[in-house]
C-alpha cells in the first residue's frame, strides 16, 4: 500500500485529528512521564494539574519535594512516587543545557539531539523521533506501538520479536514516501496511532470495520484460502 493513500483513507474514516496537546520538546518529555498506562484524556488532565500545582519549568520541578510532586500527579496511574522521580530526573537532565538550549539543539542538530533525548527517562527511539517530528526537525512518523502495528501489518517493515529492529524496519520502509510537509506527517502520526488503538488492535483487531483491508498484508494472509482446504 502507498503511504499517502493509506493516510487519505484513515483521514476519510476518522476525520482530521485535533492539533497535538503538547509540542514543546521538554513539555513532551514531561507528558510522557507524568502518567503511566492511562488514556490520553486522563494523561492530559494530570499534565494540566502538574502545570497548575507545580509548573513545567525544570527549576519549578526541582524545587518541589518529591511527595508534593507525587501528590500532584497521583491520578496518572501506578507508582506516583516513581513517576515523580522521573520528572525530577528529566528536569535535572535538561538543566545544564536549558529548555531553550534543547530547542536550539533540536533545530540545528537533530541527529545529535536524538541521542540527547534518549538520555531522558521514558524516552526511547520512538519518543525521540516523535519529539523531533513535532518540532519540525526530522521527517519521520515517530510511530508508537499502536501506529507501528498498523504500519507493519499493511506491509511497511517486518514483524520482529526485537522491538527496536521492527521499529527501524518500518522507519526504513516508509522513508522514501515521507513528504516534506510536517503538518501532514504529524496528522499521519496521529491517525496511525488512533487506528491502532481503536481498530487495528493487537489481540482482537476489528478487521470488518477497517478501511485498509484490501491492501493489508496481515489481513490478506489470514483470509486467503488454505491450500488443500475443502
Amino acid at each position: 500500500m502507498i503511504l499517502p493513500d493509506l493516510i487519505s483513507r484513515l483521514e476519510a474514516f476518522y476525520g482530521l485529528p485535533e492539533p497535538p496537546a503538547v509540542t514543546d520538546p521538554f513539555e513532551m518529555i514531561l507528558w510522557e512521564n507524568v502518567a503511566y498506562l492511562v488514556d490520553d484524556e486522563r494523561r492530559a488532565r494530570v499534565f494540566r494539574r502538574l502545570r497548575e500545582k507545580v509548573g513545567l519549568d525544570p527549576e519549578e520541578i526541582l524545587g518541589t519535594p518529591t511527595e508534593v510532586l507525587a501528590e500532584a500527579i497521583r491520578d496518572g496511574g501506578m507508582q506516583p512516587e516513581r513517576r515523580a522521580e522521573k520528572l525530577i530526573a528529566a528536569a535535572d537532565e535538561v538543566l545544564p543545557l536549558g529548555v531553550e538550549g534543547l530547542r536550539e539543539l533540536i533545530r540545528t542538530a537533530p541527529e545529535k539531539a536524538k541521542k540527547k533525548l534518549q538520555r531522558f527517562p521514558g524516552i526511547g527511539e520512538p519518543s525521540a523521533d516523535k519529539i523531533l517530528l513535532f518540532s519540525h526537525a526530522r521527517r519521520t512518523l515517530g510511530p508508537d506501538s499502536n501506529a507501528l502495528r498498523v504500519l507493519v501489518r499493511v506491509g511497511f517493515g517486518e514483524e520482529d520479536e526485537n522491538y527496536g529492529r521492527m521499529y527501524r524496519s518500518a522507519a526504513e520502509a516508509v522513508a522514501s514516501q515521507l513528504p516534506k510537509d510536517f503538518s501532514w506527517l504529524i496528522r499521519a502520526h496521529q491517525l496511525l496511532r488512533r487506528h491502532g488503538q481503536e481498530i487495528c488492535k493487537r489481540n482482537v483487531p476489528l478487521c470488518e470495520a477497517c478501511p485498509l483491508t484490501d491492501g493489508c498484508r496481515w489481513f490478506l494472509e489470514r483470509s486467503a484460502p488454505r491450500l488443500g482446504a475443502t
